[in-house]
């Protein structure tokens, strides 16, 4: 019987390039419980984390305009993960005093993906790799999920989206 990564194309070769041991990664898509394997940041790209309402709201404000690279959310966490350019974590702006539950990771990081078609469970992509290397450019990032704060402050107090 076939593994689970047989026949995933070059999605999978894409993200096996973030994949310190790619054997272990294959291994680990293959038997792991979750179907994820743990893959190194900071080599092909970098990640920005945001709680999940503020990233879904972004994600939507980024495709409206254009094209994004992967995202993927870890329901059991409430976080939604973009994958950005490398360096994109030490050039980060952050936004000011208010938390916003959003930070980005670099190098020595780790984050656990699951196989490119995996699109339900605890540990889905939003928006899956397809092999092209495409990545969410971070200052669109920045200035969608700025926009997208005013949405779900205004949607946490009942007011709705600002004007």
């Amino acid at each position: 019987m076939a593994g689970r990564t047989s026949g995933a194309g070059s999605s999978v070769g894409w993200l096996l390039r973030a994949a310190p041991v790619p054997g272990l990664a294959l291994t680990q898509w293959d038997g792991s419980p979750d179907g994820a394997a743990e893959l190194a940041v900071g080599l092909a790209w970098d990640v920005v984390h945001t709680r999940i309402m503020l990233g879904l709201e972004a994600l939507d404000i980024l495709r409206y305009g254009g094209a994004v690279g992967p995202a993927l959310v870890c329901v059991p966490e409430a976080l939604v993960s973009v994958l950005v350019p490398v360096g994109s974590a030490e050039r980060w702006p952050g936004f000011g005093p208010a938390p916003l539950g959003v930070s980005a990771l670099g190098p020595g990081g780790r984050l656990r993906v699951p196989l490119p078609r995996q699109s339900y469970g605890p540990l889905h992509w939003l928006i899956p790799p397809d092999g092209s290397g495409l990545l969410t450019d971070p200052r669109r990032l920045y200035l969608a999920l700025r926009k997208a704060r005013v949405t779900t402050i205004g949607a946490r107090v009942g007011t709705g989206p600002a004007a």
